[in-house]
């Protein structure tokens, strides 16, 4: 197994971000507080990358996945509402599989796990590039249209994922 030396430019990042995080909940902004932020953020770093083999994040973009982040919590909204109209007006319960065009597994598993977190859904398994959902869909008598689903079901999230996804 190769060992890295340097630090990645993902790797700086996540130190950053997790400084950040550490003055926010100090809810101190002086310099004894950053300083043991980057220190406390570069230890969790090392210890990560050392004891858990995170080889799969080298291809991943972490800002790009911070962004997301908050796009999540957009479409966590977007969807409540709709579903809050799905439960009102008549909803059918179907599954149906989708593909995915993300190769990553790392990325495919936040995919899989924000189609859950999205209201109205849920990612019952994950093989290769398969997802199946059961998913909460308007009442009708036609069997779903699976192109409607994976646009609704996938859509945005996986085009957010594959800005994230690096080579």
């Amino acid at each position: 197994m190769e060992r890295r030396t340097g630090l990645s430019k993902n790797s700086i990042f996540l130190i950053l971000l997790l400084a950040a995080i550490w003055v926010i909940l100090r809810e101190s902004l002086t310099f004894m507080t950053v300083v043991a932020g980057i220190v406390v953020g570069g230890c969790c770093v090392f210890l990560t990358r050392r004891f858990i083999p995170l080889n799969k994040t080298d291809k991943v973009s972490l800002f790009r996945l911070v962004i997301y982040l908050f796009f999540l919590f957009g479409q966590i909204y977007i969807g409540g509402i709709a579903t809050i109209r799905l439960i009102l007006f008549g909803s059918n319960a179907e599954i149906v599989e989708i593909k995915t065009k993300i190769r990553n597994s790392l990325l495919q598993t936040v995919l899989v796990n924000s189609i859950t977190l999205v209201p109205g859904s849920i990612a019952l398994d994950l093989s290769d590039d398969t997802i199946t959902v059961l998913w909460l869909m308007r009442k009708t008598d036609e069997p779903p249209d699976i192109e409607k689903a994976d646009a609704v079901l996938k859509g945005k999230l996986e085009r957010m994922l594959l800005k994230a996804e690096c080579g």
